[in-house]
């Protein structure tokens, strides 16, 4: 897990254990202080790597010097080789992760109880599926693979290359990179390392984590009775998959392993717990938000549980709502006023925007229908091009429009992508579409054309 997780040294570990004594907690007490799962105190406990965030925190609630205890073994240099390929999207999904503990639990008690098999997490958009993969590989350094969101390109082929490297690397399997031509074009040089990793495990569980089995496109494969991702139907013992799927979609997976199905929304009083518990941490770290609170004239408890009630215990509605009211995006607005539900949120910024106001704004609505087509990171100077505005106006709209973007450099340019796959959807809806007068054809013939035009020039 690179330089981004760090482990104690055994002296550190008995230190961390003395200093647990004397303060008079339990494990628990401590996993409560430092707002971390009881996997995260376990891993501390047996010198298995963790988050930074929380090795810090352990050493701060423990009263402990982390200079002092850390095992810099193996942080002398960065440890690029041995960096998850997934490292940039798994610190963006944990970032200001809470809880989540009855999931874990449940997949900890489903590996123990179970020979091999298939653990479905599953959930609406914004529930936070995504992030609790995402944290699961962070503590445990699974193998994983995250088919993105938003992006096109999510064929089988790119899951079985990246899974298929990392099962080589782990597991120092006898195979040299590349792979051979035809070990992405089914699934039997995957069922072949998993067969080969089975003898190699020693004992120990191997875990496979898919994210988002709705995004994977399979509209280009010919073999239409296989598995979604050329899953395998029968599993070597060992060998566990974890997956994430949107609720309301099936996917082909056709299997004699075991297979659990966890649907969040059978969890509701935990989720609430957790959902109360990412407010406290955020208003504990915004001076603007207690501000907004003291405006309201109401009390931080009442906050909480008004914006708790109307998130609908969706992780999603509180990133947008809480940046909103921090970066004060809304001037008037008032705790009564919030939408209810992520998809009502998406509806109010859509009108505090003035998409649909008349005289019609093309150019708001050009950025940003350009930028969903796009489905990958653009910078902002090509998408003016794209819609024949200047740079410093896309930027404007953009700006608007931050807490639904995820902002990154790519080659020194700066360029923005949809946060979610759900505002996506919502972007598409057809009522949405109607009353912003968008073609999608025509976007998208526009977009085929600048690029033709950059190829090939007015030939």
């Amino acid at each position: 897990m690179g330089r981004n997780s760090r482990r104690a040294t055994q002296e550190g570990i008995n230190q961390a254990e003395t200093a647990l004594k004397l303060k008079g907690w339990e494990k628990q007490r401590l996993k409560t202080e430092v707002g971390c799962g009881s996997n995260v105190i376990s891993n501390f406990f047996n010198g298995t790597k963790i988050d930074n965030r929380f090795f810090k925190g352990i050493c701060t609630a423990l009263g402990l010097d982390e200079k002092k205890i850390v095992d810099l073994s193996e942080d002398a240099e960065p440890d690029l080789d041995n960096a998850h390929p997934f490292q940039t999207i798994i610190d963006n999904k944990i970032r200001d992760f809470v809880g989540r503990e009855y999931v874990f639990t449940e997949i900890a008690k489903f590996i123990n109880s179970k020979t091999n098999g298939y653990f479905t997490i599953i959930g609406d958009p914004g529930m936070g599926k995504s992030a609790i993969l995402a944290k699961y590989v962070q503590d445990s350094g699974c193998v994983a693979h995250f088919n993105v969101e938003n992006d096109q390109d999510n064929p089988p082929s790119k899951f079985l290359e990246s899974v298929c490297k990392q099962l080589i690397k782990k597991y120092q399997l006898p195979y040299s990179l590349p792979l051979p031509a035809d070990a992405t074009s089914d699934g039997f040089f995957f069922k072949k390392l998993l067969d080969e990793v089975a003898i190699k495990r020693n004992g120990k569980p191997v875990v496979i984590a898919v994210d988002a089995l709705d995004e994977v496109d399979q509209s280009r494969e010919t073999n239409k009775n296989a598995n979604i991702l050329y899953l395998p139907r029968y599993l070597p013992k060992g060998i566990y998959f974890i997956t994430t799927i949107r609720r309301g979609v099936d996917v082909p997976l056709v299997t004699d392993a075991p297979q659990q199905r966890f649907k969040l929304r059978d969890y509701q009083e935990q989720s609430r717990e957790d959902i109360c518990t990412y407010i406290q941490n955020r208003v504990n770290g915004s001076e603007k938000i207690r501000q907004w609170i003291k405006e309201q004239k109401v009390t931080e408890k009442e906050f909480i549980d008004e914006i708790a009630n109307r998130s609908e215990n969706n992780f999603m509605y509180l990133v947008y709502v809480l940046y909103g009211i921090e970066e004060d995006i809304y001037p008037d607005l008032n705790l009564n006023s919030l939408p209810l539900g992520l998809q009502k949120y998406y509806e109010f910024h859509w009108q505090k925007m003035g998409m649909n106001d008349i005289p019609r704004s093309n150019v708001k609505i050009n950025v940003i229908y350009h930028l969903a087509e796009t489905r990958q990171p653009i910078s902002y100077q090509l998408i003016s091009e794209y819609i024949g505005e200047t740079p410093l106006t896309v930027q404007d709209v953009l700006k608007k429009w931050r807490q639904f973007l995820h902002k990154r450099t790519i080659e020194g340019e700066i360029c923005y992508s949809i946060y979610h796959s759900d505002f996506w959807r919502f972007l598409h809806k057809h009522e949405v579409i109607e009353a912003a007068r968008v073609s999608i054809q025509k976007i998208n013939k526009q977009k085929a054309d600048n690029l033709w035009e950059a190829m090939f020039g007015d030939e």
